[in-house]
């Protein structure tokens, strides 16, 4: 019989929710959920035990809150699995130093930032034959010679670190048209404080449906146990959040996976992964854009789909299952905004056609609703998180009118 265990939860955002619900639909088994804040996605919810602590990110606070709490599990063995790219971090610079009861689902340090800087992401790509954009790598505001024309994109190498300096039209990403706005755009960049590295990148064409998102779990012997595709239909448009997914359907294809696969053959990676990549119709190619390493906040279309990510790591740490690894195609369409905006916003093509479909055959679910997780407090605070979304597509994408 296999041992019990406990879902040690970082993060009390979306991405915790979704990985909570995925244990408690395929074991019954409540999260208890560490963070900052108790953030309103994890709060009032049946099978979530928040535990905050304003001062967690500070690696002593971190370490000394976990092992404090180590005894309080019981004989359960305490699965550690970061949801957020921070708490990555944190558990893999400092596993080694948490009580011997935890199981932290995680790679190594090295391995992380190998994978998370951008820079050193393409290089990896470069080594292991896969596609990705052309870019270039900047450390300062000098506007560099490039080697491909405009339109281009602009990103940060270092996420959180740019986050934290906040300055008057930041975006996620950017997208430039021309010298002069490279120009401006790296001088309010780096004049906001930001002191590590940008990248540029040719920027691929085409709108939300070229891209594509990859959800993964690599078990800890080395072995790729699954991989899951989605197709996004639509985009969230607020300018800190471009580039999280409104909607995404699932489905399959095998290019794609063995790409991932060859990627993940030349790093030691163990644990939750989530890759964004791009179709270029130019040369036909998937073209990798990031790794994330941890699930993310729309990786709940994978459960939705019939591949629960939870069982990924209970299968490989609780009950030392070896299966054959899982090459996802099912279909179905997970919505991360009301079902209404994803009708109005999703522009006409293939994707939206696929979308209603899929909405006609009630194959169609979100993370945050549909658990009959009703506690009055959180059914409201997820209306007025509902009706934000549809405050924010108005603001900043524009009227369209709603199909009939």
């Amino acid at each position: 019989m296999a041992r019990s265990f406990v879902p040690v939860l970082l993060g009390t955002e979306i991405g915790a929710y979704g990985m909570a619900r995925a244990f408690w639909e395929a074991y019954g088994v409540k999260s208890v959920a560490y963070g900052t804040f108790p953030l309103t996605p994890t709060a009032y919810s049946k099978f979530i035990e928040q535990r905050c602590d304003a001062n967690l990110m500070d690696p002593k606070r971190f370490i000394e809150v976990l092992n404090r709490d180590a005894g309080s599990f019981g004989d359960a063995m305490p699965l550690v699995i970061p949801c957020g790219d921070d708490y990555s971090v944190m558990l893999s610079e400092h596993k080694a130093e948490l009580d011997g009861r935890y199981v932290p689902v995680c790679s190594d340090p090295g391995v992380l930032t190998e994978l998370e800087n951008k820079a050193r992401f393409y290089a990896l790509c470069e080594r292991a034959g896969v596609p990705y954009p052309k870019t270039v790598r900047v450390d300062g505001p000098q506007v560099p010679e490039l080697p491909f024309p405009f339109p281009v994109a602009v990103k940060p190498t270092n996420a959180a670190l740019y986050r934290e300096h906040p300055f008057e039209g930041q975006k996620k990403a950017f997208i430039i048209e021309n010298a002069a706005m490279l120009a401006e755009t790296l001088r309010r960049i780096y004049a906001s404080g930001y002191d590590e590295g940008l990248v540029i990148q040719d920027f691929i064409p085409g709108g939300d449906d070229n891209m594509r998102v990859l959800n993964g779990y690599v078990r800890s012997d080395g072995a790729v146990s699954l991989l899951s595709l989605g197709r996004p239909v639509l985009e969230d448009c607020a300018p800190m959040r471009i580039g999280n997914y409104a909607a995404i359907v699932s489905y399959g294809d095998e290019q794609v996976y063995q790409t991932v696969e060859r990627l993940l053959g030349h790093v030691h990676y163990f644990g939750y992964f989530n890759i964004d990549m791009k179709y270029d119709e130019r040369d036909g190619s998937f073209k990798l854009l990031d790794f994330n390493p941890r699930q993310g906040r729309s990786s709940f279309f994978t459960t939705l789909s019939g591949h629960n990510l939870a069982r990924c790591a209970v299968e490989d740490l609780v009950e030392g299952r070896r299966d054959a690894p899982v090459h996802a195609t099912d279909e179905v369409l997970w919505v991360g905004v009301p079902k209404a905006i994803v009708r109005r916003y999703t522009p006409n093509g293939a994707a939206k056609d696929e979308a209603l479909r899929l909405m006609r055959a009630r194959r169609v679910g979100t993370t945050l609703f549909g658990a009959s997780d009703n506690h009055p407090h959180r059914l409201w605070n997820m209306s007025k998180l509902w009706l934000h979304y549809y405050l924010d597509f108005l603001k900043y994408f524009g009227h369209r009118d709603l199909e009939e």
